[in-house]
């Protein structure tokens, strides 16, 4: 019983339009749900409060190798081979394993340790970087730390110095 100038619901536009915003919100908030639940960014850490604590260490590090006046410098071949040379002015460097931890800027997932051992030669080691974008490196042991960034691929050299921030 409809007068002859009327329509059903189904044929105004307005009536779609009206049911398509809050619809649309429900569905984007369904993809975004799963999204939060299937990927991890890994930027936020579990115990900050365990992390401030070794800040202090941390700095302790840095400036035994700024005593030392420890440096280096890292260089990535062609053929994948990561070579690591200290200074020639460093006489001694402590520690008998040498570890190099690459990390990704913003992908924890790419990261990748090298372990060395400690000749007083040039470090050398067969590595493929698995990503493009910034890379942190730290060439540490327990005692000390260099630290370096590494845009990959335009630089294939890198300075690994002594944290200025800790002197």
């Amino acid at each position: 019983m409809r007068s002859p100038g009327t329509q059903s619901w189904q044929r105004e536009p307005w009536v779609w339009l009206l049911i398509a915003i809050p619809l649309s919100a429900v569905i984007m908030g369904v993809v975004i749900i799963t999204l939060s639940m299937h990927t991890w960014s890994g930027l936020v850490v579990d115990d900050y409060y365990q992390q401030g604590k070794q800040i202090n260490r941390v700095l302790e590090r840095d400036r035994l190798a700024a005593e030392l006046g420890l440096a280096a410098s890292l260089r990535l071949a062609a053929d994948d081979m990561i070579e690591i040379r200290f200074d020639p002015g460093v006489g001694f460097v402590p520690g008998k394993r040498i570890e190099l931890a690459l990390v990704h800027a913003t992908r924890p997932g790419l990261d990748r340790r090298l372990l060395f051992d400690n000749d007083g030669g040039a470090l050398r080691a067969r590595l493929e970087l698995p990503g493009e974008g910034r890379w942190n490196l730290f060439l540490q042991t327990p005692d000390w730390r260099l630290t370096g960034s590494l845009r990959y691929p335009q630089q294939h050299t890198v300075a690994l110095l002594p944290n200025p921030i800790a002197e």
